[in-house]
């Protein structure tokens, strides 16, 4: 067995589908192999594989794809695949605004990790939305570019949208709850999956004093487009 053989035969188990998924998923260990765990906001691509997986993806599209996670686990999985998936990523770093240009293409599988509003500012650059002041803009801007990915699916194409709700000094703010709202625009509610939060920075403050309890899980919400 040659050196290439071997490495492929134990990078296998990271890219077999896991058939007892539910909606209930949580990875504390992060997979290495995808993406930098350096890049605040970064986050596991084992969802996103399964998902791929799960609907047999042929053409998958990210248009925030940060530190390259989807990217590295299409390029993965196309190892073991009899026909390649076709893939296309990018985000502002690249040139890329979701906000004001459609996706290239018609895909059947688009994913977008957005910011959750301005828990993270990832730069300084007003057309990231991190930077965004105000909630009811960032809800607006938000609803523009996952009205531009649904846009870009095929009929039967889904988009899975991980997204995450804010607490900030006492007060909640359900991201989650504007983006199901946007349903029938997104097409047919699918899925809500609900993903525990490992490995975070706020895992090191304490959270005694507070009146409510913290936040420990996000979400992925799967809408599919029914029409053409």
């Amino acid at each position: 067995m040659t050196t290439t053989e071997k490495t492929r035969l134990d990078l296998a188990p990271f890219y077999r589908q896991d058939k007892g998924m539910t909606s209930l998923v949580s990875y504390p260990e992060r997979c290495s192999l995808w993406g930098d765990a350096r890049y605040r906001g970064n986050c596991d691509g084992r969802l996103f594989k399964e998902l791929v997986l799960r609907y047999g993806a042929r053409s998958v599209a990210d248009p925030m794809m940060g530190s390259g996670t989807t990217r590295d686990v299409i390029a993965g999985l196309n190892q073991f695949l009899p026909e390649p998936i076709e893939y296309w990523g990018s985000d502002l770093r690249h040139g890329y605004d979701l906000a004001t240009t459609d996706l290239p293409g018609r895909h059947d599988f688009v994913w977008i990790h957005p910011p959750y509003w301005n828990i993270i500012r990832y730069s300084d650059d007003p057309a990231d939305l991190s930077t965004i002041e105000t909630y009811p803009e960032f809800r607006a801007v938000l609803a523009r570019c996952l009205r531009r990915c649904a846009a870009a699916l095929v009929p039967g194409g889904r988009l899975a949208v991980p997204v995450g709700d804010v607490r900030r000094k006492g007060s909640y703010t359900p991201i989650v709850r504007d983006v199901l709202r946007l349903e029938p625009d997104l097409g047919e509610l699918r899925s809500v999956i609900i993903k525990a939060q490992h490995n975070c920075r706020s895992d090191s403050f304490g959270y005694a004093a507070m009146e409510d309890v913290p936040i420990k899980h996000e979400y992925c919400v799967v809408f599919k487009r029914l029409s053409p």
